[in-house]
């Protein structure tokens, strides 16, 4: 494998590409573990994913069932994890601090970092409740990634019965009409 490719005017260090990526790929993946294990956390608390809107603020707002207090206290125990330049700089006010930077953010994006973790994790709280009840209805298998066999023809065979009905012209040895009634038995039998 080539250390560096020549594109266009640039030259790639890739050595470099791969060994960032591979750096990038473990904080992903220690992210994604971090993130199961704080879902996990929240719902043997008994948390509802409606805990994680804000009632103060926001369109939905009417939606929260938190109380102000719960609600500063997670923002407040994620800001504890900032570190001293930042909470410095979310000190400031927004014409003392100007376009300050510390790492990738400035004032504005650090005070609204908080809402933003907790509306990631909201997000993803929700994913996990609807693979929950897919998996208890049977249209997922149990490992979340999966549908189990029924459920994967019985949707082809909608399908496919579909696109005979839209078909402008479709060959074959029986009637269209009894071919889409077959199917529709078919369905029937497997539901």
């Amino acid at each position: 494998m080539l250390n560096s490719t020549q594109t266009n005017n640039a030259i790639i260090d890739e050595a470099s590409v791969y060994e960032g990526l591979g750096a990038y790929t473990k904080s992903v993946l220690r992210k994604d573990k971090d993130t199961v294990k704080m879902l996990d956390i929240l719902i043997a608390a008994g948390v509802p994913e409606t805990h994680l809107i804000s009632p103060d603020n926001g369109p939905n707002k009417h939606m929260s069932t938190a109380s102000s207090e719960f609600f500063k206290g997670m923002k407040d125990s994620i800001e504890a994890q900032y570190p001293a330049q930042v909470h410095a700089l979310m000190a400031m006010s927004s014409s003392a601090a100007g376009n300050t930077y510390v790492g990738a953010a400035n004032r504005v994006t650090w005070t609204k970092k908080a809402n933003s973790v907790i509306g990631g994790m909201r997000t993803a709280y929700i994913k996990r409740l609807k693979k929950q009840s897919d998996v208890a209805s049977g249209k997922m298998g149990a490992n979340a990634r999966t549908k189990p066999v029924e459920i994967k023809v019985h949707e082809l065979i909608t399908e496919a019965r579909g696109r005979i009905q839209k078909a402008d012209t479709f060959e074959c040895r029986l009637d269209i009409d009894v071919v889409v009634k077959q199917l529709s038995e078919i369905l029937k039998a497997i539901a």
